[in-house]
């Protein structure tokens, strides 16, 4: 019985472990000092610009994590729907949904002044604002993904398309991606459960 718990263990495990949100490329973004987006209390000095992010295939959960901005702002995924900044509640506030592994499908956009950006910087996005960061600390090949303590694979932030401030706390959102169970995990899953109960069983009858 514990060698098939172990087992099921390992196996939900190694599927998680395997499920990861990624990025690659972006330009190094220093954060200004202003960053202080409502909900938010990590400080953030640095990120990558318009990374392009990628997943593995599985579950992805998209949390509102907090902002400070005048405009009203959104987040769409193409998996689960969207966020609203002005609507949202930090910590709370999330969209699942299963994702193909590739590039990762997603848009902010600026509901009043119209500005968008996506996946890579596509969108419209350029320069500094309608722009996202991946957030981290360091440059070049040094730079560490910020995660949240490990709550996040990472977190990112939109600047928006007014121009005040360049701290891209306009919309912050954590990103996840889970794995989906494989057919033979559910089978081991099922298996484990079977002998478990005829386990039970025996104890509470045992043969005279």
């Amino acid at each position: 019985m514990k060698r098939t718990v172990l087992a099921i263990a390992f196996a939900t495990a190694a599927a998680s472990a395997g499920a990861q949100v990624t990025f690659s490329g972006g330009t190094d973004q220093l954060i200004s000092g202003l960053y202080n987006p409502t909900g938010t209390t990590s400080v953030q000095t640095g990120g990558k610009r318009d990374a392009l992010l990628s997943t593995t295939a599985g579950i992805l959960t998209a949390t509102f994590l907090g902002y400070e901005a005048l405009d009203t702002d959104t987040f769409l995924t193409m998996a689960s729907g969207t966020l609203t900044n002005k609507i949202a509640i930090p910590d709370v506030s999330s969209l699942s949904g299963i994702v193909p592994a590739g590039p990762l499908g997603f848009t902010f956009g600026d509901m009043f002044a119209g500005g968008s950006v996506g996946n890579g910087g596509g969108g419209g996005g350029s320069g500094l604002f309608d722009s996202y960061v991946v957030f981290g600390t360091g440059s070049g090949a040094s730079f560490v993904p910020y995660t949240k303590g490990g709550l996040y694979d990472l977190v990112i932030g939109f600047n928006d398309s007014l121009q005040v401030d360049g701290d891209y706390d306009d919309f912050v959102i954590g990103l996840r991606v889970t794995a989906v169970p494989e057919p033979e995990s559910y089978a081991l899953m099922l298996a484990g459960l079977v002998a478990g109960a005829f386990i039970v069983r025996r104890r509470r009858f045992p043969r005279a």
